[in-house]
């Protein structure tokens, strides 16, 4: 009896981790589509979008890694997270004319919320497969 409720737990860190890394490589795969004019211009422009692309595939590896209840998939979902939101506010290329200012970020990310939810939700599993937090 007590095997088949531990089967039935809600994993908040896989749906979370899942929400997260769908966002993340939407919005990897419209910016690389949206920004594809650029590259005319400076090829270091197709560097951003890729690079979130690839955090977001490495957080949907991490779920998928979580729902075979492997462990590695809490530190993949922390790693994608911390990267992405490193990249969010790291500046990759400044762009100054007499107008205006442009800056290039490292990563994009969809309302600056889906880094969070990917790091929240490595966490809270990290935490809940430890026993830290709801024993």
């Amino acid at each position: 009896m007590n095997s088949k409720s531990e089967e039935k737990k809600f994993k908040l860190g896989y749906w979370a981790g899942l929400i997260g890394g769908v966002m993340l490589v939407l919005t990897g795969v419209v910016t690389l589509v949206d920004f594809r004019i650029f590259w005319t211009f400076n090829i270091l422009f197709i560097i951003p979008p890729l690079l979130t692309l690839l955090w977001g595939i490495l957080a949907l590896f991490g779920v998928f890694l979580l729902y075979g209840d492997n462990e590695n998939g809490d530190y993949l979902l922390i790693l994608s997270g911390a990267l992405s939101i490193y990249g969010m506010f790291f500046p990759f290329l400044i762009f100054k004319s007499e107008q205006i200012t442009s800056v290039v970020y490292l990563s994009y990310t969809f309302g600056f919320i889906d880094p969070f939810i990917i790091l929240f939700g490595g966490i809270i599993d990290f935490l809940l497969r430890n026993k830290v937090i709801w024993s």
